[in-house]
């Protein structure tokens, strides 16, 4: 899969939770680049006016928290509102904290399970008739290895995206027959330009938890191969392209992006 660029999403609207940083920064600039208009939803005011500014006339800003139903469908409205449709839906927003299961408190249940999965939900269910108003369209929902191999210290991420990848695959039988099409991409640890992630925990547990995943080998895996840089965000967005530019007749159901 080419980096380079060739308006190869020109017309077309796509929506991009999670979008001021990380992964879902580099797709929403990637698809800016590749011809689309893009909206970005993302929580924070100033990160999505900083943006907005660098991705030109083409990027809309709406201040969304998809764990909120009531946030989620006013964005929509103004989507409607502006485009009338959608073309490409990615539902990358996440929120992940290192903790055991006896100490992970109400909220950080509630905000994970809301972001990480509800979110998903509400997004698509608003996204679906601006979906059909286009003829059809991709929905691509980011899941985790961590589902294939569960991290210790991350139950209420590894569920979240578990349910997510099983809502998935029911959605998948619902939208078919209006060439929506729905994709889980299985996202290994994804690096910024700096090789380092945008990890902002609790200093203790991020440091009992890194320990624990060094020791039991589950950031070699992650890391990718001996002296490799790892995958970057970038890597993530290219696929991204990739999976919604797939001529109609083609599906891709889970694809799978790692380093190695």
């Amino acid at each position: 899969m080419a980096s380079g660029t060739s308006e190869q999403l020109a017309g077309k609207v796509a929506v991009v939770t999670g979008a001021t940083s990380g992964s879902g920064r580099a797709i929403a600039r990637r698809f800016v680049a590749e011809g689309a208009d893009v909206v970005l939803l993302a929580r924070g005011e100033e990160r999505l006016v900083e943006e907005t500014r660098a991705l030109g006339p083409r990027s809309m800003p709406i201040v969304t928290d998809v764990g909120d139903v009531e946030s989620v469908r006013a964005a929509f409205t103004q989507v409607e509102e502006r485009f009338g449709r959608v073309d490409v839906l990615v539902n990358n927003a996440a929120v992940y904290r290192p903790s055991f299961v006896e100490h992970v408190s109400d909220d950080d249940i509630i905000r994970q399970v809301s972001t990480n999965f509800l979110g998903p939900v509400f997004t698509c269910r608003a996204a679906i008739p601006l979906l059909r108003a286009a003829g059809g369209g991709d929905i691509v929902n980011t899941s985790s290895e961590s589902t294939l191999d569960p991290f210790p210290m991350l139950s209420m991420y590894v569920a979240s995206k578990a349910a997510l990848e099983a809502f998935s695959r029911t959605l998948i039988t619902e939208v078919q027959d209006d060439d929506i099409r729905v994709t889980v991409v299985v996202q290994g640890t994804a690096f910024d330009g700096d090789g380092s992630t945008d990890w902002s925990w609790d200093p203790d547990d991020t440091q009992t938890a890194l320990a624990l995943w060094t020791e039991r080998g589950y950031m070699a895996k992650v890391q990718g191969r001996a002296g490799s840089a790892g995958q970057s965000v970038d890597d993530v967005a290219d696929v991204h392209v990739y999976v919604v530019t797939r001529p109609r007749g083609q599906k891709l159901d889970t694809v799978h992006v790692r380093s190695y």
